[in-house]
């Protein structure tokens, strides 16, 4: 047998890249950047919205020599929704060589068949969009063949210019050992291709010292406009962490289990029953609920298209971007202390989509935010070395007894104590779910049957 040669991203320092990271920085432009920032998100909408019309017109037209009665050999012919053939397509297109090339005046009055502005932005934001036009076709195509999980795609929309908030991707095209397109500049500073030097909110150092030491290559850079503010986010391949924090020196041995809840939003316990951390929540939903409902009100009598509504969606988007804040904030530390604290963790599998069915539920369930504290912790588990076990969905962590395995069939979600009518042990419910969590064994791979005798 022949072994496929690795994959693994190798610095120029010899130190192996495979640890997934992103680095997220708040950008601070000047108006001059804000109308460049802009303008590349306005090229990324127009290659997306062109790919799309395309299809959606060949599509439309084979449907219609159908219903004519046309042999399908006779149909016009078919578009290749592939990246490549995307790119090469818009890369003709916007330079006046394919055949629908858009044609405008100069200023003398002559037929220019291309994008007069195309050199004002960075060509990458027209591949990068064309890349995206084809995975949401794919997308589509194979949500349609069941080939897709999850809820069924619909076609894909053109994006609107007032409804789709203003986003587009840059490639960092660099090998390693190389400068990097993307990178610091300064404490507080990143250059980026075609727009130079942008002021950034957070300090850049971390950023810095690991490209600097070959331990970090960028892959992109993601803008978008969040709420009033440009935000970019940072994707490449880091180094794994030292092996010393990766080790189990220094951490708790003993397996632990994690139950998520409303009330209180996390309780660590161990096999042996010990509780070793409760997290109740910072539930900034919850709390900003009134203050939320007059920025609303206030939001709702402005008049469109006006300087006050844009005054009052400003106020209400930094009330949601708070709440955002606070609550990825807690999870992020939630997170890294049992990544960091423990060696191994079980949580559960919950059905979210179904609790957000519940009305009562659904407005506290979103504000807990199950499902982002699982996505941090699978991702975060690995950097340390720590063993992150789900256990199965039908699992009933909350109506076991953690000392005699009686279950209680009839215990509800508002019974907050779980009273063991069998061996009398009376325990909080969210403890009880913790420690069963933690003494979990998944059951055993169901071996395939044996192929009948002729």
């Amino acid at each position: 047998m022949v072994e496929k040669p690795s994959l693994m991203l190798v610095s120029h320092t010899g130190v192996p890249l495979s640890r997934s990271t992103t680095f997220r920085f708040t950008l601070d432009p000047n108006r001059e950047q804000q109308q460049a920032l802009l303008a590349h998100a306005g090229a990324a909408r127009l290659a997306y919205n062109h790919h799309i019309g395309r299809v959606k017109a060949n599509l439309g037209q084979r449907d219609a020599e159908r219903s004519y009665g046309v042999a399908e050999s006779d149909l016009t012919p078919p578009l290749s929704w592939s990246k490549v053939s995307f790119i090469n397509h818009m890369n003709a297109w916007k330079d006046g060589r394919a055949a629908d090339a858009s044609v405008s005046l100069d200023e003398d009055g002559n037929e220019v068949r291309r994008l007069a502005w195309r050199g004002e932005v960075s060509t990458d934001v027209f591949g990068c969009a064309s890349v995206n036009a084809a995975r949401a076709l794919a997308n589509w195509s194979k949500s349609r063949t069941g080939q897709r999980a999850g809820k069924a795609a619909g076609f894909p929309r053109f994006k609107s210019r007032h409804t789709s908030p203003p986003a587009f991707r840059l490639r960092s095209k660099s090998k390693p050992g190389q400068t990097s397109p993307v990178r610091a500049a300064g404490p507080r500073g990143l250059r980026f291709p075609k727009l130079g030097d942008l002021r950034v909110h957070e300090h850049t150092g971390k950023l810095a010292t690991m490209l600097r030491a070959g331990r970090f290559h960028v892959y992109a850079a993601s803008f978008r406009l969040e709420r009033g503010r440009w935000v970019v986010a940072i994707t490449g391949v880091a180094a794994a962490l030292h092996h010393q924090r990766r080790g189990p020196k220094n951490r708790y041995r003993a397996r632990v289990g994690v139950d998520l809840g409303v009330k209180t939003l996390a309780v660590v316990a161990d096999e042996h029953g010990r509780v070793l951390h409760k997290w109740t929540g910072v539930k900034a939903l919850q709390h900003a609920q009134a203050r939320l409902k007059l920025a609303n009100q206030s939001y709702s009598r402005t008049k469109r298209d006006s300087g006050g509504r844009k005054k009052a969606a400003r106020r209400l988007g930094k009330m949601h971007a708070r709440i955002a804040h606070l609550r990825t904030n807690l999870l992020h530390g939630i997170t890294t202390e049992l990544a960091r604290g423990y060696t191994s963790v079980t949580i559960e599998d919950l059905n979210v989509a179904g609790m957000l069915q519940r009305r009562a539920l659904a407005r506290h369930v979103s504000d807990a935010a199950f499902g982002q504290f699982r996505r941090q912790l699978e991702y975060k588990a690995p950097w340390y070395g720590t063993e992150v076990m789900v256990a199965d969905r039908w699992f009933p962590s909350s109506k076991t007894c953690s000392r005699c395995g009686t279950i209680n069939a009839n215990l509800t979600l508002s019974d907050r104590v779980y009273d063991c009518g069998h061996c009398g042990l009376v325990i909080d419910r969210d403890v009880n779910a913790a420690v069963n969590l933690a003494r979990y064994a998944p059951p055993p791979p169901k071996a395939s049957p044996l192929p009948v005798a002729a």
